[in-house]
């Protein structure tokens, strides 16, 4: 008779069994080599992406200098150092930017005239001084040294640095256009209940970083021209701008060190605010914001005047010539566009600029209201006129 085998055997395995730990084990040491393969072929490719950079920096490596505004120069040299780190290749150089500060009018001297590489530092391939005043006047002595419009990096508010006091009883009743009466009336600060403190006494510094003392300027000049669109050189050469200008510059008294931050510091210092030497001073909000970020107790307050607010909005004025290296001005333009993703700019906004990144939480002074009727450039030669009024240039 014929005999059938079982289902079980014919299935000899499935008669006899296997143990789940020793597939659980095969399976194990399966994944593990995978992985080391997987491992090995990412360590791999890494290995030749770096030989694949390397080869294309077969013409060497490049420096790209860039002079930054006090403000902002040591953030952007941090972002620098991050931007290295992507290896970057331009035209086949391997490129490295160096951010260093300058003093903007040594600045403008220098590429206006004879630069001095030994005491001014490698010729730049970009410059970012704190406010558009500085393009205007680059322009206007050597216009075929800027390549195109510069770009705002960041912006920051010129407001007034006054005592807590003084800001309450301004309240909403100052504008741009009564500074100058405020500076030459005897005891103008009547009009607003403070007879006893005098005039406004407006300090109006000339010195480094000072660029506020001519946008304060420029805002006036707007107001009293009745300009609604951006400053003429026709409105800048008024006689209404000039004696305005005049006005607050007369009897100005004196920031100890020439700057606005001199001036504030001065302020916040007063043991009694209503005879300080100085009552108010232009100055930009990041500035007024770096000096009083510690206060837990008000010692000066933001005022933001009635009228068009002056902007310093540190322009990226990518420059041209026979001395920048095309190389180097593609990095430059290679170098903003990483400066401007979020995490990096960032780092400026973090310092109390205005950018499109998140700012620092309000202080006891700094509360960064929004800027609703920001005050557009002027043209050029307004700039320039504006400048020579307040500077003495020209």
């Amino acid at each position: 008779m014929a005999h059938h085998r079982s289902a079980a055997g014919r299935s000899g395995l499935s008669g006899r069994g296997v143990s789940r730990g020793l597939v659980g084990t095969l399976l194990a040491v399966v994944l593990a080599a995978a992985l080391v393969v997987l491992w090995i072929q990412v360590g791999d490719r890494v290995d030749r992406q770096g030989d694949q950079a390397a080869a294309t920096c077969v013409e060497g490596k490049t420096t790209v200098p860039v002079v930054a505004d006090p403000d902002v120069a040591g953030a952007l040299d941090e972002i620098a150092q991050d931007f290295a780190k992507t290896n970057p290749v331009v035209r086949d150089h391997c490129v490295t930017i160096a951010v260093r500060p300058g003093d903007a009018k040594i600045t403008l001297d220098g590429l206006t005239g004879n630069w001095d590489a030994e005491s001014l530092g490698a010729y730049p391939a970009a410059w970012v001084p704190q406010s558009s005043i500085w393009a205007a006047e680059l322009t206007a002595a050597q216009p075929d040294l800027v390549d195109g419009d510069p770009d705002s990096l960041v912006s920051s508010p010129v407001v007034l640095a006054v005592a807590p006091r003084l800001a309450t009883a301004f309240g909403d009743d100052l504008d741009w256009q009564q500074l100058p009466t405020l500076q030459q009336r005897n005891a103008s600060l009547g009009a607003f209940g403070l007879g006893s403190w005098g005039s406004i006494r407006l300090a109006m510094p000339t010195g480094a970083q000072s660029d506020a003392t001519a946008l304060a300027a420029q805002a006036v000049a707007m107001q009293v021209t009745r300009t609604t669109g951006p400053l003429t050189e026709q409105d800048a050469r008024s006689d209404r701008v000039s004696s305005s200008v005049e006005a607050m510059l007369d009897g100005a008294p004196r920031s100890p060190d020439g700057t606005p931050v001199g001036a504030a510091r001065e302020m916040a210092d007063a043991q009694n605010p209503a005879t300080s030497a100085i009552h108010a001073v232009s100055i930009t909000e990041q500035q007024l914001y770096q000096l009083t970020r510690e206060d837990t107790m008000a010692r000066l307050a933001e005022v933001v005047p009635g009228g068009p607010t002056p902007m310093a909005d540190f322009p990226i004025i990518r420059l041209t010539g026979p001395r920048v290296a095309t190389e180097q001005a593609d990095a430059v333009a290679e170098f903003f566009r990483f400066v401007a993703t979020p995490d990096e700019l960032g780092k400026l906004t973090a310092l109390g600029f205005r950018g499109d990144a998140p700012m620092p939480p309000a202080t006891a002074t700094v509360t960064f209201p929004v800027t609703a009727n920001p005050m557009p450039n002027p043209e050029t030669a307004a700039a320039v006129t504006i400048n020579g009024l307040v500077y003495g240039w020209a």
